[in-house]
């Protein structure tokens, strides 16, 4: 990423989840799980990659927001450190620059934090700066609080699946 931090938004949300690390790892390290984190008003259209998060591997995605608005998104696996830390980061897409890792930080043997902080930039100038301010920062709030609701959710009904 070569943009300097401070042209650049940050958005930084974190929850505690009923897992270890290392299972939070394996869900968020596939890429399969995405619908399962994804809000009803985003349908996952195609999915294509070669398999599981590994440094330079490539995800593409195609979806409908709001049902229909279609949006195209090739990323990459920047960073993949089993089981505290995976980054992923946009190579075609909406956005200009757009960065997400993910933190997986125990709390104790039954618990952990996860973190999720995004880096990103929509547009070139004053204006993509202030629509990445408003608009898109709300709708990234409201897209990763979502995520992190329905990953305590999957978290939840994995651990009363365990024998």
């Amino acid at each position: 990423m070569s943009e300097t931090l401070s042209a650049l938004s940050v958005l930084e949300i974190s929850v505690v989840v009923p897992a270890t690390p290392q299972a939070l790892f394996a869900f968020h390290s596939d890429p399969r799980n995405l619908t399962e984190v994804m809000p009803p008003t985003l349908k996952l259209v195609k999915l294509t990659t070669d398999g599981l998060a590994e440094e330079g591997r490539l995800i593409e995605l195609h979806c409908r927001d709001l049902w229909v608005i279609p949006m195209h998104w090739t990323c990459r696996w920047r960073t993949v450190a089993p089981p505290h830390l995976l980054v992923d980061e946009i190579v075609k897409g909406p956005f200009r620059v757009f960065q997400h890792e993910h933190r997986f930080e125990p709390i104790n043997e039954h618990s952990t934090l996860m973190r999720d902080r995004i880096s990103y930039a929509w547009g070139h100038n004053w204006w993509g700066r202030l629509v990445s301010e408003t608009f898109v920062r709300g709708y990234l709030h409201a897209l990763f609080a979502y995520r992190h609701w329905r990953t305590v959710r999957w978290a939840k009904a994995a651990m009363s699946n365990r024998p």
